[in-house]
């Protein structure tokens, strides 16, 4: 786990960012440290966390380690808040491709703290209070990422690990405000996916903002110079997050630290 984040003196809001990789490997740059630097100049704590992989890389494993893994660690920000100066009640996830996907599926399933439980941790809430997602794995079943799948569920996943494991058959009242972008030209995660986790925010009445670009390909992250100057329109999904986590009350209205007001 890397904390990226300002010198600050007051309580920020905090991303738990899981890189992607389709649960086999991590892009811990681009979809990782890339994210949290940003995200530390704008006012948020950026964590970077390396999370279980379902491949030869990560010893194999499958759900629901990852899911428990990443439960773990919104709770350990939670209990560990004060002394990283984060705001408990403004702690969210952030992640892209399969890291997008763990990044919802954080706040689904059993995510209640526990009061009388033994280990302090567990009796803080995993559930995020805010989830952001680019370009991200959504469903397990017709558009599905392929390796994102196996890698998570193995070769032979069955039809009730199929929708447990489906985002868009999961959501429901309740889950957090949601920020979620794509492109219509990904060539590696079929954009159904980013659409069906859209109509289901939709159908549960759900705080979202979806941003649909039309131009770029899979993995750009907060992209570089050249793409930028290529894919300008989707470069400014950056910009439309801050006003997103300033509407839903996690930022201050400049998304400057609040010292610095």
């Amino acid at each position: 786990m890397q904390n990226q984040t300002a010198f600050r003196t007051t309580q920020v809001p905090a991303a738990i960012i899981f890189p992607g990789g389709a649960y086999g490997v991590l892009d811990f740059h681009v979809e990782g440290t890339e994210y949290a630097k940003f995200l530390a100049a704008n006012g948020v704590a950026g964590i970077v966390v390396k999370y279980p992989l379902g491949s030869i890389f990560g010893h194999f494993r499958r759900h629901p380690a990852m899911q428990q893994a990443a439960q773990h660690t919104v709770r350990l920000i939670r209990i560990h808040a004060k002394a990283l100066n984060i705001d408990p009640a403004k702690v969210g996830t952030m992640g892209s491709s399969a890291g997008g996907h763990l990044a919802a599926l954080t706040a689904l399933g059993n995510t209640e703290g526990e009061k009388d439980a033994t280990d302090p941790v567990k009796r803080f809430s995993a559930k995020p209070d805010f989830v952001i997602m680019c370009y991200p794995v959504v469903t397990m079943d017709t558009v599905a990422h392929k390796t994102s799948r196996s890698n998570l569920l193995g070769s032979n996943p069955t039809p009730e690990q199929i929708d447990a494991l489906s985002l868009e058959k999961q959501v429901a009242p309740g889950f957090p405000p949601t920020f979620l972008w794509l492109t219509l030209e990904d060539q590696c995660v079929d954009p159904e996916n980013g659409k069906q986790m859209d109509a289901a925010l939709k159908k549960h009445n759900i705080p979202h903002k979806t941003l649909i670009f039309q131009h770029g390909p899979h993995g750009m992250g907060l992209l570089n110079e050249k793409q930028k100057q290529l894919y300008p329109e989707t470069a400014a999904w950056s910009g439309e997050l801050l006003k997103f986590l300033q509407e839903q009350k996690i930022l201050n209205h400049d998304g400057k630290r609040e010292e610095e007001i």
